[in-house]
């Protein structure tokens, strides 16, 4: 059984990852990110943080680094931390407020 939760959290990680690539290709592509919502993002990200912080805190309390070793979890956790911060670069730098287009323009 423990072989099949291992697979399954590297199918995690693998859906993890594609999850994000259309949403990061459409905001570039349409040079806007107006339609969807940054509040979900920075939800994510404090997830992400937290998940990354919860396995460095473990490996200082217990003086063993193998937590790292949990390839899943510190994949999710980097993907997340790394594709909200593209996607809030996208929507905070990239494309402001003031140079958003109307969604009329875009749809």
């Amino acid at each position: 059984w423990i072989n099949l939760v291992y697979w399954l959290s590297y199918v995690k990680l693998f859906v993890t990852f594609v999850k994000y690539i259309p949403q990061a290709w459409m905001n570039f592509r349409r040079k806007s990110t107006v339609g969807w919502h940054i509040g979900n993002v920075l939800l994510d990200l404090t997830g992400g943080i937290f998940s990354f912080l919860q396995m460095f805190i473990d490996a200082i309390n217990e003086d063993n680094w193998s937590a790292f070793t949990n390839y899943s979890k510190l994949g999710l956790s980097l993907f997340s931390i790394g594709f909200d911060l593209l996607f809030i670069t996208q929507h905070y730098i990239c494309y402001p407020p003031s140079k958003r287009p109307e969604i009329e323009d875009i749809i």
